[in-house]
C-alpha cells in the first residue's frame, strides 16, 4: 500500500515538473535587445517613419511633402510613445493626415499599390490549391460535372 502511495505521488511530482519550470520561466522579462516583437503595442517614431517612407518611396514625394509628414509622424510619436498600446483610430488619423499632404494622383498611386500588397499577401497566406490534387488524375483541375468516369454517354 505504502508503495502504492509512493509511486502516485512521484508520478504527480513528474507531472507537476514541466508546469513550474513553465510558471517560473515566464516571470523573468526577456532583456530588451531580445524581447519579442510586441505586437498591439505603438513602435517608436523613427520606425513608424521607416514604414511610411516605404509605402510612399514611389510617389516622387517633394521636400516639403516629406518633411509635413515627418512633422505629422513626430506629432503622433509624441502623443503616443514607443511601447504604450496600440491606438487603431488615432493610427487611422495619422493614415487620413498623411494622404491628405498628397495629390490626387499620388493618393490613387497609394491606393493601387496597397490594394496590390494586399492581394499579394493572400495569395502567400492561401495554401496552394494544386497541392492537394498531385498524384491524382487531372491534377490540379476540380472534378468535372459531366458524366461519371465509367459511364459512356447516351445514344
Amino acid at each position: 500500500m505504502k508503495i502504492k502511495l509512493l509511486t502516485a505521488g512521484a508520478f504527480l511530482a513528474a507531472l507537476a515538473m514541466p508546469l513550474s519550470v513553465c510558471a517560473q520561466q515566464s516571470q523573468y522579462p526577456y532583456p530588451s535587445s531580445q524581447a519579442p516583437s510586441q505586437a498591439g503595442t505603438t513602435p517608436s517614431g523613427e520606425r513608424i517613419h521607416q514604414r511610411w517612407m516605404r509605402r510612399l518611396g514611389n510617389l516622387n514625394l517633394s521636400g516639403d511633402q516629406q518633411q509635413h509628414i515627418r512633422s505629422l509622424i513626430d506629432q503622433y510619436s509624441q502623443s503616443h510613445p514607443e511601447g504604450t498600446p496600440r491606438d487603431p483610430g488615432a493610427s487611422r488619423e495619422l493614415r487620413r493626415q498623411i494622404l491628405g499632404v498628397l495629390t490626387g494622383d499620388q493618393q490613387n498611386q497609394f491606393r493601387q499599390a496597397m490594394r496590390a500588397r494586399r492581394a499579394q499577401m493572400q495569395r502567400v497566406q492561401q495554401p496552394d490549391q494544386n497541392q492537394q490534387y498531385q498524384g491524382q488524375p487531372n491534377a490540379g483541375q476540380p472534378p468535372s460535372q459531366g458524366q461519371p468516369p465509367n459511364q459512356a454517354p447516351p445514344a
